[in-house]
């Protein structure tokens, strides 16, 4: 894993072999960072990235230091032409072609500028969190430190806000414990008497008004036919999953979108040979969504809802305003959709069926229990899986039972459909971190 460290200053002060300058595609240092490594480096570095050119976003070019004392200057387009206004996409694009190209020419250091915040308007937030995430995400041969650093406190304090921010599970003990009472359903009373504890004690764990001891995780796991040590790895062990290994980031880009404060995760899968691509739920920000297929020119071919409910299907008048294209949405499930689409634009795949995004092919598993229709789609790429999950399983636990009546029937989705994958498959949820199905086998007490 890469040491990430964030400083208030000059990149050119940076202790690294190299520098990563935040470029166009036609290699022009005109104004910003850019232009600062030209006053320092000397004319020489702009002719030598501009012999590159055109440089795609996602492509990054090297060129030597020139008079500075670095090594080399990486350039890591954000936008194609110059001033223009970028997605936060654009810049997790070149957090990633930068921190490649110096891995392949075994950096052991780099330092990388706030990236699209100037002219690409990119808030310092969604910019700060881009560039973290690419950082965390990336398995490096060589590469072992990153040097995040800027003049503006602004980006200095939204880096540092990031880094604090330790990975943290959708669900806690008190939301675990509460879903599976209902789902059983128990009252607190009864299953407190069970467990031989006392009834407003158990009402203080499920509100999150204090930590279980181990002796609650073992008594309370027994009445709710959870496995106990998951339960208590979850709860008690701070146990989290591992980052996504890096080729996931090379076929999936994950839009984040807010509800009421509450942070929801959609998909877009993209063939990186025909640029083909289908959209997994629609984060409740299709704006988001839409602007990822501009980014990597690609060509929608389909939205493939997990479930109908608002936080993953909002905003898809929007999107089939812009492309008119095929809904995928399992049975039961249209009446919960915020906004109804014309019925001939919605496919009711069943179990099985294959929906082609390009070269990719995307196998619909049908899971019902968060919600009638709920469906996973899982993808196979040469030796490597992923599934998209929706609310099915969350990393640790799974998503509330829509009605309760679904809990049996979504625990035996969890655990005949999504555990019964490959071990190595990737679990992409609609909230929360990845996982896999190794992990959630040992780590879900659910499973």
């Amino acid at each position: 894993m890469i040491e990430i460290t964030c400083l208030q200053g000059s990149l050119l002060d940076v202790e690294a072999q190299a520098i990563v300058n935040a470029a166009n595609s036609h290699g022009l240092m005109g104004g910003g960072v850019a232009g600062i490594i030209r006053r320092a480096a000397g004319s020489i570095v702009e002719d030598e990235a501009r012999r590159q050119a055109p440089i795609p976003v996602g492509q990054a070019v090297l060129t030597s230091g020139g008079r500075t004392r670095f090594a080399a200057i990486i350039h890591a387009p954000t936008m194609p032409e110059p001033s223009m206004r970028i997605p936060v996409e654009n810049v997790k694009l070149a957090t990633r072609a930068a921190l490649r190209l110096a891995d392949e020419q075994g950096f052991l250091s780099l330092a990388i500028p706030g990236m699209g915040t100037g002219v690409g308007r990119v808030a310092p937030e969604e910019a700060a969190q881009g560039m973290v995430e690419e950082i965390r995400e990336f398995h490096p041969q060589s590469l072992r430190s990153v040097t995040l650093v800027d003049v503006d406190p602004v980006m200095v304090r939204a880096w540092q806000a990031i880094l604090s921010r330790p990975v943290v599970l959708e669900d806690e003990f008190c939301d675990i414990v509460k879903k599976a009472r209902k789902g059983l359903g128990q009252s607190v009373a009864g299953a407190a008497e069970t467990a031989q504890l006392r009834k407003d004690e158990w009402e203080r764990l499920e509100q999150g008004a204090r930590a279980p001891s181990e002796h609650e995780v073992q008594a309370m796991a027994r009445v709710l036919a959870l496995r106990a040590e998951a339960l208590s790895a979850v709860s008690i062990g701070g146990w989290v999953p591992e980052p996504s290994p890096e080729w996931v980031a090379a076929l999936v880009v994950t839009v984040l979108g807010d509800i009421g404060g509450y942070e929801v995760k959609g998909y877009v899968l993209i063939d990186p040979q025909t640029k083909q691509a289908v959209f997994i739920d629609t984060a409740y920000n299709a704006e988001a969504m839409l602007a990822v297929l501009d980014v990597h020119h690609a060509t929608l071919t389909g939205v493939c809802l997990t479930h109908g409910h608002m936080d993953h299907a909002g905003g898809l008048d929007r999107i089939l305003s812009e492309w008119p294209v095929p809904v995928y949405l399992g049975e039961g499930d249209f009446p919960l959709l915020p906004w109804k689409p014309p019925q001939e634009s919605v496919v009711v795949p069943g179990h099985g069926r294959i929906i082609a995004a390009g070269d990719l092919k995307v196998e619909c598993l049908t899971t019902p229990g968060h919600t009638p229709g709920g469906i996973c789609y899982k993808v196979q790429s040469q030796d490597q899986a992923l599934c998209f999950v929706g609310d099915t399983l969350f990393a640790g636990s799974v998503g509330g039972s829509n009605p309760l009546s679904l809990y049996a029937e979504h625990l035996a989705s969890v655990r005949r459909r999504v555990l019964q994958l490959e071990p190595d498959t990737v679990l992409l949820p609609g909230h929360g971190p990845p996982t896999t199905v190794n992990e959630e086998r040992v780590m879900n007490p659910f499973g």
